[in-house]
This record gives structure tokens, C-alpha cells and sequence, in this order.
């Protein structure tokens, strides 16, 4: 656990030093976005992957995957059981001042997690349980008029437990040659449970390089439901980037991309390293402690580690006019503190976003 103490004190210390900062008012972007553009019906559209044979490590366990779709624009607000109308009503109890602008995202996805041994049928006491998470979710943007900070938020409801993570794991093992987890029979939740969740999250742009090749942002996020926590994070992008400061949230990546609108590239060709560390303070996982319903295997909060570290570093490049790729390597420390499941965490997630 040596290496997982050295990383935690170099994200700790680069989240210090980056959240003092000076707040810098010369940015390259002031010219190249406005933050009162009229948002289109449709902006863009994000595809994520996550799994844990995109890691350096072939470690099939812990957080092993997850698949994410989402809709930006307009229609993503307006679209048949969005959820935005109850958001944008919970969001009004913290509102300060007026947003210049207010960007839109939906989102479906399928989250999934296992033990280290997936070949026993048995339940596992001292390890991570299984559980899967199907979801559907609302995101909002809102954008400061001098474009120097912006509030995300999202409301987030679906199902624990339900066999679908199952057939997808399964599929995936198949397509790849590997033996299919037995367990999930002893998920969190097994045979569904309703969950959700609301996220609040405070960005601002502490430098931006006039030249515009580099930016530095934080974010202060908390959060209520099935993950109940609070965070501080910085990331960084350095390159040639076109699309706005706020667009791209690695932060705010709790087991899957958030719902961030996807925003019209610029005139000039993205090509940029992004990299960021983050600081959680954990108050409730559903994924380990259960809800209500019975669960073979689950854990107390005393069980828990309190604080969790994550840290991160990508590449994006954009492939055609309108189509980017990206690419994560994703660390995180250990969630539990004792048990075979007291150990630090690998992932990497692919993502391919069009933006119209």
C-alpha cells in the first residue's frame, strides 16, 4: 500500500496548490465563447465506456465497467420523462444570481462492480459485493455571465440489483475470451431496488493562458442519494482546445461520466492532456452498504474509509470536424478498510463525442 500512500500525498498536495491559485482574467476563450449563445436542440451526443481491461492493470474486479449515453441541447430538457423540470425546481432552492447560460444534458447508462473472484457462486463476506446500477439522468450547466465560473447539477434515478448487469458482464466476458462472474445473485439489491441521487457541483476557471493552451479549474461538489458525499477537486487541460472551460468534467466522474452538455467545436483542431486529482469525504455508498432491501453481502459505515483520493490523466484528440476522442486513466484509493476488498482501484474510460 506504499504506492497508494505516495499518490494519495501528491494528489493532496496538488490539490492544495492548485486551489490557491490566483484567479487570472486574461483567457483566450473570452473571444471565442459566448455564454449567452442560444443553446441548439440538440448540441451534441456523448458515448462513454468504462472498464477495467482499459486500465494498465488486467484486473477484472472492484468498479469493472460501466456504459453511458448523452443527449445535449434542448431536447434533453424537453424530451418525454426528463427529468429536468424536478431538477430545475430543486436547483432554485440554491440558485445565487441569474446564469448568463443554462446548458442541458440527458443521460441512460449501466454501471457494474464485482469481487476479485468471480469464478465462485458463493457469496464473498470479506470482499467488495457485487452491484450494478441502471440509470437514467438530467444534467444542467449553469454558466456566470463573465464566463469565469459555472454551476453543474444533475438528478439521477434507476434500479440496483437487476440481472441486466448480468447479461451484460457476461457478453463482454464472452467477446473477450474470459470466464463470466457466477456471483451476481449476491448483488446489492438482487432482483431491484429503486435508488437516486441529486449532485451539486461549483466550478471556476482559476487561470486560463492567454495564449489559451492551458487551463486550471476547481470544483466543490456534494451530493445526496445513493452516493452521499462531499469533494474538492482541480484538473487541468494542456494543448490546443476550442471548446469552453466548463465542458469537460473529469471531476465529476463517480464511477461514470457526469451529464455534461457537449458544446460546438471551435475553428482550430482539439488536441489537449488533461489530468486532475480529487478529495472525497464519503458519508454513504449504496453500493457497498445496500439500502433497504436485503443484501448477502454488505458493509457498515465503520467498514468505510472515510476519505477517498482519486486521480486521473488523459489525452483527447479530435478525429474528424466534429468527433473527438478521449482516453482516462482513472486511480482511485481504497473504499474499505479492511478485508480483501481494502485495496486501490484501476479504470480507464474511453469516450467518443459528436457535437453538432
Amino acid at each position: 500500500m506504499e504506492s497508494a500512500k505516495n499518490i494519495t500525498l501528491v494528489a493532496l498536495a496538488v490539490l492544495a496548490a492548485a486551489l490557491v491559485l490566483p484567479v487570472s482574467r486574461a483567457s483566450a476563450q473570452d473571444d471565442a465563447w459566448r455564454p449567452w449563445a442560444p443553446e441548439r436542440e440538440v448540441s451534441g451526443v456523448r458515448l462513454h465506456i468504462d472498464n477495467d481491461l482499459f486500465a494498465v492493470r488486467n484486473l477484472d474486479r472492484d468498479y469493472t465497467g460501466g456504459v453511458a449515453l448523452t443527449l445535449s441541447g434542448t431536447a434533453a430538457r424537453d424530451g418525454l420523462l426528463s427529468l429536468d423540470p424536478v431538477l430545475t425546481r430543486i436547483d432554485e432552492l440554491f440558485e445565487g444570481s441569474p446564469a448568463a447560460s443554462v446548458r442541458h444534458a440527458r443521460q441512460i447508462g449501466l454501471i457494474a462492480f464485482t469481487p476479485a473472484d468471480i469464478v465462485t457462486a458463493e457469496a464473498q463476506q470479506a470482499d467488495r459485493p457485487y452491484a450494478s446500477l441502471l440509470f437514467a439522468s438530467n444534467g444542467r450547466v449553469r454558466i456566470d455571465a463573465d464566463d469565469r465560473g459555472a454551476w453543474s447539477s444533475s438528478l439521477t434515478v434507476g434500479v440496483l440489483g437487476l440481472q441486466l448487469s448480468k447479461s451484460a458482464t457476461d457478453l463482454i466476458h464472452s467477446a473477450v475470451g474470459s470466464e463470466a462472474p457466477k456471483g451476481y445473485d449476491h448483488q446489492i439489491s438482487n432482483g431491484g431496488e429503486p435508488t437516486a441521487r441529486y449532485m451539486l457541483a461549483r466550478h471556476n476557471l482559476v487561470y486560463a493562458d492567454p495564449t489559451g493552451r492551458i487551463d486550471v479549474k476547481t470544483t466543490i461538489e456534494g451530493s445526496v442519494g445513493y452516493l452521499t458525499q462531499t469533494s474538492a477537486a482541480v484538473s487541468l487541460r494542456i494543448g490546443r482546445f476550442d471548446t469552453p472551460w466548463w465542458s469537460f468534467t473529469p471531476e465529476l466522474d463517480d464511477y461514470i461520466a457526469a451529464p455534461t452538455p457537449t458544446e460546438s467545436l471551435g475553428q482550430q483542431r482539439e488536441v489537449y492532456f488533461f489530468a486532475g486529482a480529487r478529495v472525497k469525504a464519503i458519508a454513504y455508498n449504496a453500493f457497498l452498504q445496500g439500502q433497504f432491501r436485503d443484501s448477502d453481502v454488505r458493509y457498515s459505515y465503520d467498514e468505510l474509509e472515510p476519505i477517498v483520493v482519486q486521480a486521473w490523466i488523459g489525452v483527447m484528440t479530435q478525429l474528424f470536424p466534429n468527433t473527438e476522442l478521449s482516453y482516462a486513466l482513472h486511480y482511485q484509493t481504497a473504499e474499505l478498510s479492511e478485508g480483501d476488498a481494502a485495496r486501490e482501484v484501476f479504470w480507464g474510460g474511453v469516450q467518443l463525442a459528436h457535437s453538432f
